[in-house]
């Protein structure tokens, strides 16, 4: 593992364990986590013969870390405008990188599934996508978190704010993967189905795969799951 600080955008670099040539992952961390708690993961697909890279995001890490990530204001305040600036930070990260897009799977965790299916739709021709509870149906997620949380509906400007980078909405044809705990309270698997539903209708290259009694956590068989995913498409 290389940790790259001095950089243009601070990462770690999981150099792949096998001779043969695979694809690049980008791989990104859920909120108020950090690139150090993905290390093991990391190297698991790096064993695989991927490249990882893990970058560190706003408001985490080196990066101005927050002290208090769980409070409803923090997360409200602070949310949404990481997902985005990661999105755009991701033009930056490839010429970073010097590969090339078509080399690139972007995969994400939590708010880091977020980020990996909004980048692919930022950065059409990627390799793949691959989604862990997060969601890729930016609108309707911020509509239901609202309702759950009893706060206010969204102004129209915030509603173009969302749509403006909101997966959804695109028509990709990157082969992707969603992996979703079916008992999730934090991103209600919902969140997912209804981007399923819309993903159906563009006919996009989309495998879901729903796991019954999982919360908002990552077990070892979707782990085992996604490494039989990348393995056979790559």
């Amino acid at each position: 593992m290389n940790l790259l600080t001095d950089s243009t955008l601070p990462l770690r670099i999981f150099p792949a364990q096998r001779q043969d040539y695979r694809k690049t992952i980008c791989l990104y961390h859920g909120w108020g986590s950090s690139v150090t708690k993905y290390e093991d993961f990391a190297r698991t697909l790096s064993e695989q013969g991927f490249t990882v890279i893990v970058p560190e995001l706003h408001l985490h890490d080196s990066r101005d870390r927050l002290e208090a990530y769980f409070n409803h204001g923090v997360v409200e305040r602070h949310f949404w405008p990481i997902v985005f600036q990661s999105i755009e930070e991701s033009v930056t990260l490839v010429k970073q990188l010097n590969v090339t897009q078509a080399d690139i799977i972007w995969l994400g965790v939590s708010m880091g599934g977020f980020i990996a299916s909004g980048i692919a739709a930022k950065q059409q021709g990627s390799a793949g996508i691959i989604n862990i509870n997060g969601s890729g149906s930016f609108l309707f997620t911020e509509q239901l978190f609202r309702q759950r949380d009893n706060r206010a509906e969204l102004t129209m400007e915030e509603k173009q704010r969302l749509k403006a980078y909101d997966p959804v909405l695109q028509a990709m044809s990157a082969p992707t993967l969603f992996v979703h705990g079916q008992c999730d309270t934090v991103i209600p698997i919902e969140t997912q189905e209804h981007c399923v539903q819309q993903a159906t209708e563009l006919n996009r290259d989309l495998t879901f795969l729903t796991y019954p009694s999982i919360n908002h956590t990552v077990s070892d068989q979707m782990i085992s799951d996604v490494m039989v995913w990348l393995n056979q498409r790559f």
